[in-house]
């Protein structure tokens, strides 16, 4: 029987994503995660030219636009200071089924998306409060590619509602995978994906919770990972992906809006450079 999916957005707040609780300790001393992730300033990509004929190539530039900003998270976050460890202790370990090694293999390296066709930037965040985190990248891809992975990892999903992990010196992990409901009007296209691993973190029972969600408009996409070891703010993910996905909606704009204005700078060059028409020859006789 299909599980129910979580719905990330307050209008059904009943299906909201279900977050774990956050710890309340002194000093914490959160574990830093993402070690890849930087400021979007900082993180850029070669762009791929497609041709006259097709849209304005996506640059570095332009993706680093669409990229969310920290005014979209609230007072608690902050840029990411990277130096990750449990990523590596909790997400770095091997399962008997093939299917949920690939999700749990996607996971780890953040890869619902594959290699970007173009331009791409990706940005990173810490919250100060429970020590979770979020890193959020935007490219250009090729639609149809991106449709088919959305569909096979929703296939995965179904599969792996629990599995178990065999991580570092041979501990073992509980895991739980539930889709996530990402409501029709976000996007062109869209997959959502909530991970929650439980066992031994440092000496404690814990769980490391993971929500993955990525939208696409057009041929550009975004991947929001939102995770933490002491439980993670449903309304974060949530209000980052409307804003993520606000901002892919201008940029495409922005793109439309620049391929129209070469359209019309070609055809007046085609124009300009018209010869005028030959005299017929009663004019010449």
């Amino acid at each position: 029987m299909r599980r129910p999916y979580r719905v990330l957005t307050r209008a059904l707040c009943v299906g909201m994503l279900a977050g774990a609780a956050a710890c309340g300790v002194d000093e914490p001393g959160y574990p830093r995660g993402f070690p890849e992730a930087a400021d979007g300033d900082e993180t850029t990509a070669s762009a791929s030219p497609t041709g006259a004929a097709a849209a304005p190539a996506l640059t570095a530039e332009r993706a680093r636009g669409a990229l969310i900003r920290q005014d979209d998270l609230g007072g608690a976050w902050s840029g990411t200071e990277g130096a990750a460890t449990w990523r590596d202790g909790l997400l770095k370990g091997r399962t008997d089924r093939p299917e949920c090694q690939e999700l749990l293999d996607a996971v780890y390296a953040e890869d619902l998306l594959g290699e970007p066709k173009g331009g791409s930037a990706v940005t990173g965040f810490d919250d100060a409060d429970n020590g979770s985190q979020l890193r959020y990248q935007v490219g250009a891809y090729d639609r149809a590619h991106i449709d088919a992975r959305f569909g096979h990892f929703r296939q995965l999903v179904d599969k792996c509602a629990e599995f178990t992990i065999s991580g570092l010196q041979g501990r073992e992990y509980g895991a739980e995978v539930t889709p996530i409901g990402i409501p029709d009007s976000i996007g062109d296209a869209r997959q959502g994906l909530r991970l929650v691993i439980n066992g031994d973190v440092d000496g404690e029972d814990g769980a490391l919770t993971l929500a993955l969600v990525s939208v696409r408009i057009g041929d550009i996409a975004a991947l929001l990972t939102h995770g933490g070891l002491y439980g993670i703010d449903d309304t974060t993910t949530e209000e980052a992906t409307e804003a993520g996905a606000a901002r892919l909606q201008d940029l495409l704009k922005k793109q439309e809006k620049k391929q129209e204005k070469q359209e019309k700078q070609e055809k007046k060059r085609s124009g300009d450079a018209t010869p005028p028409p030959s005299p017929s020859p009663s004019a010449t006789a």
